[in-house]
């Protein structure tokens, strides 16, 4: 009796090809889908068992840093609005700065846009814990949308423009940005002085952590410094842009003064605390790559102690 015919290769009917995507990559036409070139972008992952709150005062505290203190100067309802924002705003910048193709990074912001407007929207699903939030926001008071685009036009420059080419070019990608961030929060125009003032605390945060930005392939100092990180001049570079940003941080009082009551106290506390950061890193030098300069708790709780106080001269609540 022969030996029974071995059993012909599994095939998948063409409904089931039209219903379920193949798990293996070779299904996809794409050998690099297991690394981080893929050319397609996969789903964004499941959002995950944490509150949207906690999940946005996270990114918030870790994204403001030295400045977080700031927070808690705001009202309540502020505060967590605030929150929101830099959440959805860090995680735009976040895909900008990934590692991965160029078109990879835009299709990931456009996914962030796409989910956020159908949370807005009210849309039935489960979007991302962070347009949730950005939804309950909405709800009590609605985003400006073009502050919102605004944001994500910031991000999509980041990919497409990871150096800025000249100061004069990343002073203006930061003002966008401040401006943007303002707009959403406060639904007005920025004085001069103000977003000035954002742009440059945006700049100066970048040259805190300019030894994580180089890690990432991104680059904050402009092209025309011609920054080399292992050269003996990254000091001067270092001098230069704190020369660059001082100026604009000392106009600044000019511009808090007109802030709603709500923000000036908050604002108070950033300008004091970017101006002793900003001595710092002068001081540290080239130093900022491997140790980048922070405030201490004490120095952070005195400068809440003097916002406050700021407070109490001016009779603000």
């Amino acid at each position: 009796m022969p030996p029974p015919s071995p059993a012909p290769p599994a095939t998948v009917p063409q409904l089931a090809l039209r219903e379920h995507h193949p798990t293996d990559p070779r299904w996809r036409g794409d050998l690099l889908a297991p690394s981080s070139h893929s050319r397609l972008v996969p789903p964004l992952a499941a959002a995950p068992a944490v509150p949207a709150g906690d999940l946005a005062a996270e990114l918030a505290r870790a994204s403001l840093g030295d400045f977080a203190p700031a927070l808690l100067l705001l009202p309540a309802t502020e505060r967590s609005r605030v929150r929101a924002l830099l959440a959805y705003a860090c995680t735009l910048l976040g895909c900008a700065g990934e590692h991965g193709m160029e078109g990879e990074r835009l299709a990931q912001i456009g996914r962030w846009e796409a989910d956020l407007e159908r949370a807005l929207g009210g849309e039935a699903g489960m979007p991302p814990p962070i347009c949730l939030r950005m939804a309950r926001e909405n709800a009590r008071r609605r985003w400006p949308l073009d502050a919102l685009d605004e944001l994500a036009a910031c991000a999509r420059r980041r990919v497409l423009r990871p150096r800025p080419a000249t100061a004069a070019e990343a002073e203006a990608d930061a003002r966008s940005l401040a401006r943007a961030a303002g707009g959403a929060l406060l639904e007005a125009s920025l004085n001069a002085e103000v977003n000035g003032f954002g742009g440059a605390l945006i700049r100066l945060h970048a040259l805190q952590h300019l030894g994580a930005a180089l890690a990432r392939g991104r680059c904050p100092v402009p092209e025309d410094e011609g920054l080399d990180v292992m050269a003996a001049d990254l000091g001067a570079t270092v001098q230069r842009e704190c020369a660059r940003l001082r100026p604009r941080l000392l106009r600044a009082p000019r511009g808090l003064i007109e802030l709603p009551t709500a923000y000036r106290r908050a604002g108070v506390f950033s300008l004091l605390a970017a101006l002793r950061l900003l001595s710092e890193i002068e001081e540290a030098g080239a130093g900022i790559l491997g140790a980048p300069p922070h405030l201490s708790p004490a120095i952070r709780i005195g400068l809440l102690a003097r916002a406050r106080w700021f407070g109490l001269r001016f009779g603000l609540p």
